[in-house]
């Protein structure tokens, strides 16, 4: 089998990297920056938000669309405009440089974010979409593009839509609780009582295997979701990081409102603001059992294996 993995190097595709390969997959991967790669797989240099691939003579039996922006807050409207230009534009100019040799199977990595609620429980793939962020619609976009572009042959279509990733070095929320936790800077808010759907790096990958024989869109979670209180508890004991005292809501309130008065000030993103302060109080969960229903995929619980969070540095 013959892949294309692209938003390599990268926290994701360097875990779907490492599984197809073991499996004896040959992946060719694509990029920005230039990289070394074993033959008989290849890497590609391409901006993919600028440039149509080259891939004359490749034809892919499975095609893994994970570049992406993400895990940035814009300031401007150039910023804005670059989910666009990299989520949007990226993915049209990949779907255009398969045409000479469409893929048996096109599966993309997509986000939670597209339904575009900030609270809820057990959010199911038939939720209506209604993200209005610039990276919460641009993933929408992509997504359309992913199932509406047409081909000269069947292509399985694929859609899997991430929670929280729970990996070594993660980047997004939890990879910066956990650095935080490691400065001794976190704080859980009241009893830490809300709950956040998420799932095992590792368990992305072969959740991708399956999907690519019949396609579909689906939300990959754990089934369990975790607390900010079992996930700080989890952290401190494995790591040995000391417990803080919980953060009255009170407090959390005015530092909340200080945090957007300096905001206003220097128009810089403070470290905590109203928006972290919803994220850290409501629970926001989504319905990943429809991957279990339809596949003998089987994730591993996060809260038992926060080992896996833990820094390669």
């Amino acid at each position: 089998m013959r892949i294309l993995l692209t938003g390599y190097p990268g926290f994701l595709s360097g875990a779907v990297l490492e599984y197809f390969s073991a499996r004896g997959a040959v992946v060719d991967t694509l990029g920005l920056t230039t990289v070394e790669r074993k033959e008989p797989a290849k890497h590609i240099v391409c901006n993919l938000a600028e440039q149509i691939p080259e891939l004359a003579g490749c034809h892919y039996d499975m095609v893994i669309h994970a570049a992406g922006k993400a895990h940035v807050i814009p300031r401007t409207e150039q910023e804005k405009q670059q989910f666009f230009e990299v989520n949007v534009k990226g993915t049209e100019h990949l779907l255009m440089a398969l045409q000479a040799a469409p893929p048996r199977a096109l599966l993309f990595i997509s986000s939670v974010a597209v339904y575009g609620l900030e609270a809820g429980e057990h959010i199911p793939e038939t939720a209506p979409l209604l993200a209005n962020t610039p990276y919460g619609r641009s993933k929408i976009q992509a997504e359309q593009l992913i199932r509406e572009t047409a081909f000269a042959s069947p292509v399985v279509r694929g859609i899997v839509r991430l929670p929280l990733i729970a990996g070594p070095d993660a980047p997004g929320n939890l990879g910066s609780m956990f650095r935080a936790m490691k400065k001794g800077v976190y704080f859980n808010i009241g009893n830490g009582e809300a709950r956040r759907s998420a799932i095992l790096l590792r368990d992305i990958a072969p959740f991708l295997e399956e999907l690519a024989v019949s396609g579909g869109t689906y939300n990959l979670t754990d089934g369990h979701d975790l607390s900010f209180s079992e996930l700080y508890s989890g952290l401190c004991r494995l790591n040995r990081f000391p417990h803080r005292p919980k953060l009255p809501v009170w407090c959390a309130v005015l530092l909340a409102y200080a945090g957007e008065l300096i905001q206003g000030v220097t128009h810089k993103t403070f470290i905590f603001n109203k928006k972290r302060l919803h994220q850290m109080t409501q629970t926001l969960t989504f319905d990943g059992s429809a991957a279990q229903r339809d596949f003998s995929w089987r994730p591993h619980p996060v809260t038992e294996h926060l080992r896996e969070l833990s820094s390669r540095n």
